[in-house]
């Protein structure tokens, strides 16, 4: 088989763990680290909204050409301002790989699929591997066009505590606090619509879930099984991405820095998966337990399985 037919997807909610679970994988050098690309997505403006406001027409010859010179461009163009645009895409020199791109596209039937299979495996094949790791591609309700994609992809779905995922959100310095830093005065509201934002998104999420985990190609990892027991975890994700298990995965290096300490910490920091409880309200943990008790049963999350660590 063609392992640039089987790309290994990380998928999930914000703000759940993402960094560091693709850190894992990039420590093994069998595979390609992807950055975020969004490339479909209910909550951004994704490669979509880009070709649609931005290209125009995909069967113009021209407009491809266009397209790829403002992708390789890397300016800030909405739809193209993640992770993968702007660094990896963004360290590229010279014109080789564009051109390549270019030339599939024009082969191609032009098609949303088509785009990102190009764009991902060209690149995956720029950094002389043959099999890529994705982060982000596309949001949890687009996993059924990832499997039809490539039927034989492996998803990760990675899930976390939906009132861990929530204080983070609400202190994340990127979104949420950049925006109450411009409307101090809504401050409040802006916090609460987070919060039951996140809430609603898990409740969602979970459902969603209840449908996927009926493809043999889908598993979803808990993030806090990850920091406590790092090489189990790994050695089970590997199994289901039928990738080999290296010694070199259990150090994956510095993750995204907390939200809540703005610091970043090397390796698998335990502390990370409770350190939400001392900044949580009260009734925001009444109201996210209360809401999302139901959604946790059905991910098989289970909060009080950690007792050892309850209060870090």
């Amino acid at each position: 088989m063609n392992l640039m037919d089987t790309p290994i997807f990380i998928v999930g909610l914000p703000r759940s763990g993402s960094t560091l679970w693709h850190n894992v994988f990039g420590r093994n050098n069998q595979l390609c680290r992807i950055a975020e690309m969004h490339y479909l997505t209910p909550v951004k403006k994704d490669f979509k909204y880009f070709t649609k406001k931005s290209v125009g027409d995909l069967s113009n010859d021209n407009n491809i050409r266009r397209m790829f010179e403002m992708i390789f461009e890397v300016k800030k163009v909405k739809g193209i301002t993640e992770a993968f645009w702007e660094y990896d895409i963004g360290k590229i020199e010279g014109d080789t790989l564009k051109e390549r791109m270019i030339s599939r596209t024009l082969e191609s039937d032009r098609s949303i699929e088509s785009i990102f299979k190009i764009l991902t495996e060209e690149f995956t094949l720029y950094k002389e591997k043959s099999r890529g790791c994705i982060k982000f591609p596309v949001y949890v309700n687009h996993i059924p066009k990832l499997i039809k994609w490539y039927p034989n992809s492996k998803v990760v779905h990675i899930i976390r505590d939906p009132r861990a995922i929530a204080v983070s959100r609400k202190n994340d310095p990127g979104g949420t606090q950049k925006k109450i830093k411009k409307y101090p005065y809504l401050s409040f509201p802006i916090r609460w619509t987070m919060v039951l934002y996140v809430t609603m998104q898990y409740i969602w999420s979970s459902r969603l879930h209840l449908t996927y985990k009926k493809f043999p190609n889908y598993h979803h990892f808990k993030y806090e099984d990850l920091l406590i027991n790092p090489e189990q975890t790994i050695r089970e994700l590997c199994k289901h991405t039928e990738v080999d298990f290296h010694e070199d995965m259990l150090n994956p290096g510095k993750g995204q820095a907390s939200s809540i300490t703005n610091k970043q910490k090397e390796g698998f920091d335990k502390s990370a998966a409770f350190r939400w409880k001392n900044h949580i309200k009260p009734l925001e943990n009444r109201i996210i337990t209360c809401m999302t008790r139901r959604s946790m049963r059905r991910f098989e999350y289970y909060p009080d399985q950690y007792p050892d660590l309850d209060g870090q």
